[in-house]
């Protein structure tokens, strides 16, 4: 699986990861791809990432852009998990657009893997109107769902802020799919982030999900500059 070529990563690329069902898996397969390269990089979170999820070796926290600076300086090879501070001892929450900016300027060129946005280990979500939060800097959205999601019920069990769905369906078919899909690029992505390269990635197309995510690719690819199946647990993707 080489994501570096796949989604055409550069050396000094800002890559901002939305949606649900991998995001996190997403993020340290990034950078494990990039560690294999010898690209120094570094990954966080401009929503929140569990404690847990983090391996406390590779865990930076620090309030101090300038202590973050000097730690990765000192250990680029490293693949670090940064953030601002940790909150009621479970989440890491991330640094402001200017935070990162100045870190990516002092550490250049540096790949920057920023997970952001929050999904309750959902496979899919809903969004408010504050969501996601994609950083200025961003040069690369990936957009990441769980092909588990296709002809559910939508509801709580499967998609975070079900209650926000604003349509009278009840089952999240490919009619469904399809205009969520718009909806995200035209209501999230267009307004600003428009111009980036926005790649749709379908986790989890193992076992019985592999022709849910097929169907799904065959959607997706004509609304995103480019679409994969995959599955992070295997260690596989495809392009639609």
């Amino acid at each position: 699986m080489d994501l570096i070529k796949a989604f055409d990563l550069q050396k000094d690329d800002v890559i901002t990861i939305t949606g649900g069902g991998g995001k996190t898996s997403l993020m340290f397969a990034i950078g494990k791809a990039c560690t294999r390269a010898g690209w120094k990089h570094l990954l966080t979170t401009t929503a929140k990432i569990c404690i847990s999820d983090v391996p406390e070796k590779q865990c930076l926290i620090a309030d101090d852009i300038n202590a973050v600076v000097r730690q990765v300086e000192k250990e680029p090879q490293q693949e670090w998990i940064v953030g601002k501070e940790l909150l009621a001892g479970q989440k890491i929450s991330g640094f402001a657009d200017a935070e990162l900016l100045l870190l990516r300027d002092a550490l250049a060129p540096i790949v920057i893997v920023n997970e952001g946005d929050g999904s309750k280990r959902k496979p899919y979500k809903f969004y408010n109107e504050y969501e996601p939060i994609i950083p200025d800097l961003t040069t690369k959205i990936v957009h990441v769902i769980g092909a588990e999601v296709l002809f559910q019920k939508i509801d709580n069990a499967t998609f975070h802020r079900s209650e926000l769905f604003a349509g009278a369906e009840t089952v999240f078919d490919e009619a469904v799919f399809k205009k969520s899909l718009e909806q995200f690029v035209k209501n999230k992505l267009e307004p600003q982030y428009g111009q980036l390269p926005k790649i749709l990635l379908i986790n989890k197309a193992d076992q019985e999900n592999r022709e849910k995510a097929r169907i799904m690719g065959e959607i997706g690819k004509l609304i995103f500059d480019q679409c994969f199946i995959a599955s992070l647990k295997e260690g596989w993707l495809e392009q639609c």
